[in-house]
């Protein structure tokens, strides 16, 4: 039997790495003497050129909602 020598104390500070599908990266910080809630601080880092595209994306976005009944009609027909 296997005597413990004192409570085993846990880290006070330190972070997690979470790898998204996309090649994304976020890094959550926890501090747990500063807010023992959850994370202080979350960085996130994009592949290459994958702000751009999402740009180019809400601007298509943004452009398909403005246009009226009438045009979104004749671009659904053109799909077909």
């Amino acid at each position: 039997m296997a005597i413990s020598k004192g409570p085993i104390e846990k880290p006070r500070k330190f972070q997690h790495v979470y790898k998204d599908d996309d090649g994304g990266e976020s890094i959550w910080k926890y501090d747990l003497d500063k807010f023992p809630n959850g994370p202080i601080s979350v960085e996130i880092k994009y592949p290459v050129g994958y702000e751009k595209t999402l740009k180019k994306k809400q601007k298509e976005a943004k452009l398909e909602k403005s246009l009226s009944v009438l045009e979104r009609a004749k671009l659904n027909q053109n799909k077909k």
